[in-house]
């Protein structure tokens, strides 16, 4: 573990002393800009990048949040009824009204999203960042990521199916499912707008080719996750490269539990050729 301590030490300083400055051929400083979308992930809604967004924009980026349907504001789609292909067609709708290319953040279970969007509108995406998400291949689905993960805790213990469809976090086991390394205070911030998520697109394959494949890609690992491990995190990265990787040694809502370490990592992305 204290190679793992220091990769991630080494991670994040290195992000804090580099952001968002690339040399001109004078040798004078550049500010890289960039538009971010960053796209929430289950049981969720765009609150959970509030500790992000200002940072981001501080450093004179443009940054676009986003309600998936039937999740925080975003009542276009009832949430008992929402596919895969309503996410999909919501966020590539979304990106196609942002003039030029856009860094697209997905957190958790919209890494199934964001990589269908990037087969359809390839020309639109910069890079792709899967933040502890789903980093799929053609025809995955997400219930066989869940299943081939010996660490994750998401299941019929975590979780419980109401009789409309919908799932609902297990109070009981809520703390250690998702924020096993989130501050108190984030946590009870979190706990005012967590909602019901639909298990139903759990099931729904994406459909990807070179289009997607070829779309620069990034993932950030959470060392300390028990949703989306970190040993399916390595096993997914292996299958689908990405031209660079980073740590965080927080829990799977990196973003609230360490959102300066989440920050630097963010703001480093830009940089990446």
């Amino acid at each position: 573990m204290a190679f793992t301590a220091l990769a991630v030490a080494f991670t994040v300083s290195s992000c804090s002393q580099n952001q968002n400055v690339n040399k001109s051929a004078e040798g004078q400083d550049e500010t890289v800009h960039a538009t971010y979308v960053l796209v929430h992930g289950g049981w969720c809604a765009s609150w959970c990048w509030d500790f992000n967004k200002p940072a981001l924009e501080a450093a004179g980026h443009t940054v676009k949040t986003f309600d998936l349907p039937g999740h925080g504001d975003n009542k276009s789609v009832d949430l008992t009824k929402v596919t895969l292909a309503d996410h999909v067609n919501a966020l590539q709708d979304f990106i196609s009204k942002i003039d030029g290319k856009v860094i697209l953040v997905a957190h958790s279970m919209t890494g199934m999203v964001i990589a269908q969007v990037a087969e359809n509108i390839p020309e639109k995406i910069e890079k792709l960042v899967f933040f502890a998400a789903f980093l799929p291949k053609d025809g995955d689905v997400m219930m066989n990521f869940l299943m081939s993960d010996p660490w994750s805790q998401v299941g019929p213990l975590t979780t419980v199916v109401k009789e409309n469809g919908l799932a609902t976090f297990n109070p009981t086991y809520a703390r250690n499912l998702g924020f096993n390394t989130t501050p108190d205070d984030k946590f009870l911030y979190a706990l005012q707008y967590l909602q019901d998520e639909n298990p139903t697109m759990w099931g729904e394959p994406v459909h990807l080719s070179d289009r997607y494949m070829n779309v620069p890609k990034v993932y950030i690992h959470t060392l300390k996750d028990n949703c989306c491990s970190y040993f399916l995190q390595r096993q997914m990265v292996k299958t689908v490269p990405c031209v660079k990787e980073y740590y965080l040694d927080t829990d799977h809502v990196g973003m609230l539990s360490d959102p300066e370490s989440t920050n630097a990592i963010l703001l480093d992305i830009p940089n990446i050729m």
